[in-house]
């Protein structure tokens, strides 16, 4: 199922936070959207899904306004950072109660993820009791639980401990090669180019960049260390090699370039070792951390 956005404008008071003219989530691709603090990410994710409803302009979905017929919505599975379920009730009563919503109700899958996610024996208690990675876990087993079509992310790894991490992803791209689209926020690097295609840049509320990862995995720009980083500079200059030093004094190039052989065959005519050779991708320019 795709989405399409168009003409999305959502403002607080006078203040405008989100503006965007056309947007569209391919069906059964994986999409990264990354910004800085207050960039606009989990505010387009409400609107997206109807927990924000007074902006201007569409969202659709499969040509479907959103805010027509919320019943599309059934599709969707949703994590957003910071909302949380029913503390005073069990965890059993959250699954059944979201689940409902939908209209389907799996208790052997349920099951099967509480024991994928290592809650099932605190399923029986009231949520109030749960540390925020336990409710974390059980927030992405009601994402989860009905096989959404499109699964939306606000940070969604926060709080969790690195072998549920490991676990999640390891789903998430089994159900994206299965054909579902998956849109996630994160400031981690790591888990946007895992896990995505498309990484969309927010900045104050507006897309201002759309990066193929698979266009990036074609680069080969690397942040280098040596033995020698002098001697390192003074082999590219003789080779008119481009190259920037950095303020770490790192030296970012092209490791495509076909003189790099020549240059690997000289660092070893000199003994200079290299120490550290960092992948760059353009990602580095625009994930710094926090949320919004």
């Amino acid at each position: 199922m795709d989405i399409k956005i168009n003409q999305l404008v959502k403002k607080y008071g006078s203040l405008e936070v989100l503006s965007v003219d056309h947007l569209v989530f391919e069906s059964g691709k994986s999409y990264g959207v990354i910004g800085p603090n207050g960039a606009g990410k989990t505010t387009l994710f409400k609107c997206m899904t109807n927990i924000v409803t007074d902006y201007q302009g569409d969202v659709k979905i499969n040509e479907v306004s959103v805010r027509e017929d919320n019943g599309i919505l059934s599709n969707l599975g949703i994590v957003l950072d910071g909302v949380s379920v029913y503390k005073e009730r069990t965890g059993w009563f959250n699954i059944e109660y979201f689940s409902g919503l939908r209209g389907e109700y799996n208790l052997n899958k349920a099951e099967a993820l509480a024991r994928e996610l290592n809650i099932s024996e605190y399923l029986g208690s009231k949520v109030k009791t749960y540390s925020y990675g336990m409710v974390k876990k059980l927030i992405l087993l009601i994402a989860l639980l009905h096989d959404p079509k499109i699964l939306i992310l606000d940070e969604p790894f926060r709080g969790l401990d690195s072998e549920t991490v490991d676990w999640f992803k390891f789903y998430l791209k089994k159900m994206t090669s299965q054909g579902m689209t998956l849109i996630i926020s994160s400031h981690v690097k790591s888990d946007i180019e895992t896990l995505c295609e498309e990484v969309i840049v927010l900045r104050k509320g507006h897309p201002v960049q759309q990066i193929s990862l698979l266009d990036m995995e074609q680069k080969k720009i690397r942040d280098i260390d040596t033995s020698n980083q002098e001697a390192f500079l003074v082999i590219l200059e003789n080779l008119n090699y481009y190259s920037k030093v950095l303020p770490n004094g790192y030296v970012r190039l092209d490791i495509e370039d076909e003189r790099w052989s020549e240059v690997k065959q000289l660092l070893n005519v000199q003994n200079i070792d290299i120490y550290e050779m960092k992948k760059v991708t353009l990602l580095d320019n625009h994930l710094n951390g926090g949320n919004n």
